[in-house]
């Protein structure tokens, strides 16, 4: 190809054709170019999603530290007496550290005030912020009037802190139901857990409940934080910890609205370990 000085023109086989303009890409360069794009978006695209997994946790660590610290303000401003917990409809006047009912009344599961509003829950006065109640990897929805709306709460409290409505429960009598602060000397506070985030399908009652010495997987944990959740013991402690079953992980990760609690998991380790540090067994009367 031979290039005429000063012409800005070529000659291909006798005739003059134009120059490619300045900076232009061809077809194969822009596929090339289109082909890099995509490798670094292939590589870069899971380290974002475990960054933004890592955040969510984070930030669910800390919220259930706010709420560690509120449960043992409220005993050092009750004479060590601890928050009640149970369940109840917000129309009865009970209240607990917040208020949550069963599924039969889903209004209940997007009602801001029965976490904030010192008519009906205990921890009004200490935690402003509703945010503080929702892990922010939960999201969850209940129908109402045909509409989904967000759960405002993804944490619920061990059902052996305190319960006290409706006095039937699941708790095995043979174990404490600690109703002090100073009750849990009996156990090893860093072992008994307290809060933790509970799987969105389930979340219900303000009480986690651990139906102790059975094979009832009554309330089961959150697993969207890498295949497990976090939990929170007595001595303000918050852990991360990866639930080993798989029948754990599958139920834990429904959010679907569910309407049965009655899992019968016999030789589950996950449920075997929360029981482990819902409560200790009663001595003995002599």
């Amino acid at each position: 190809m031979m290039t005429i000085q000063g012409s800005g023109l070529c000659r291909r086989g006798g005739r003059y054709c134009p120059p490619r303009a300045f900076g232009a890409f061809t077809l194969i360069e822009l596929l090339v170019v289109i082909a890099i794009i995509a490798i670094l978006a292939g590589l870069l695209l899971p380290a974002l999603s475990a960054a933004k997994a890592k955040a969510h946790r984070i930030a669910c660590v800390n919220n259930q530290r706010q709420l560690a610290l509120t449960w043992q303000m409220y005993a050092g401003d009750n004479q060590d007496r601890l928050p009640a917990n149970g369940y109840a409809n917000p129309t009865n006047g009970i209240k607990f550290w917040v208020l949550g009912d069963g599924h039969w009344n889903p209004p209940t599961f997007t009602n801001l005030d029965l976490l904030v509003n010192s008519q009906y829950a205990l921890f009004a006065d200490y935690v402003k912020a509703a945010g503080v109640y929702k892990c922010p990897a939960d999201r969850s929805t209940v129908i109402l009037a045909g509409g989904k709306f967000p759960k405002v709460r993804s944490y619920a409290l061990n059902s052996h802190m305190a319960w006290e409505s409706p006095p039937s429960n699941n708790n095995n009598p043979n174990y404490f139901t600690f109703v002090k602060q100073t009750d849990i000397a009996v156990a090893s506070p860093s072992r008994i857990f307290t809060f933790l985030d509970v799987a969105p399908g389930y979340i219900c009652h303000a009480g986690f409940v651990v139906a102790i010495d059975t094979i009832l997987y009554y309330h089961l944990p959150s697993a969207q934080h890498d295949k497990g959740g976090v939990v929170t013991f007595a001595d303000g402690h918050v852990e991360g910890h990866r639930w080993v079953e798989e029948a754990t992980v599958r139920k834990a990760r429904t959010v679907e609205w569910i309407s049965d609690h009655f899992n019968f998991e016999p030789g589950n380790r996950d449920m075997k370990w929360l029981q482990e540090r819902a409560s200790v067994r009663k001595e003995p009367v002599p």
